[in-house]
């Protein structure tokens, strides 16, 4: 796979690699790594907020 970055991303992407002793690639697949857990997590919340409004009465009721 080829990423193509605009140069200023690509130069701070830089920095933070050389700043965490890493490779651009190395510092890149982390960055990336990161952002699919927060997506998914928040995907997963957006969820449970769903199902917390369509059963508030269910959930009510068991925790009484």
């Amino acid at each position: 796979m080829h990423l193509r970055l605009p140069d200023d991303v690509h130069a701070q992407l830089k920095q933070a690699a050389e700043e965490d002793g890493n490779s651009v690639n190395t510092e890149a697949v982390t960055a990336i790594s990161d952002y699919l857990a927060r997506r998914q997590t928040a995907r997963v919340r957006e969820v449970a907020r769903e199902i917390a409004k369509e059963d508030a009465a269910l959930l009510a009721r068991l925790g009484e």
